[in-house]
């Protein structure tokens, strides 16, 4: 698997992270820049993923190091579990829109009283 992003620059790019549990504990991940925290609560472990993050570039600019440092990518490992979160969430996303409309055709037939033959069919 080859991660292919825009390049980031000292002005100028994305950051992205991601916070798992596993084996009792939570894993976060700066995607970006290659750091790895682990940490019992997943709100203070991200925020030290960013702080970390925020640190790393600002050492970055401020001694005028190598734009690379920017574009240091995780192992494929974690990018894997991230894309494989991002696809799930977005099954899960899709499937409760078509459950929210399924609720909505049922509360619309529901207060129309079933008067119409058509509306009696709600899933098709």
């Amino acid at each position: 698997m080859i991660i292919t992003r825009q390049k980031n620059t000292k002005n100028k790019g994305t950051i992205e992270f991601f916070v798992y549990p596993e084996k009792g504990k939570y894993i976060g991940v700066c995607l970006t820049f290659d750091i790895v925290e682990e940490g019992k609560d997943p709100q203070q472990l991200m925020g030290s993923l960013l702080e970390a993050a925020r640190l790393h570039l600002k050492v970055v600019r401020d001694k005028n190091l190598s734009g690379n440092l920017l574009n240091r990518y995780a192992p494929v490992e974690y990018w894997k579990k991230y894309f494989a979160y991002l696809q799930h969430t977005a099954k899960e996303h899709i499937m409760r829109e078509k459950w929210q409309a399924v609720y909505n055709k049922l509360l619309y037939t529901k207060s129309k009283g079933f008067d119409n033959k058509d509306d009696e069919c709600l899933v098709g």
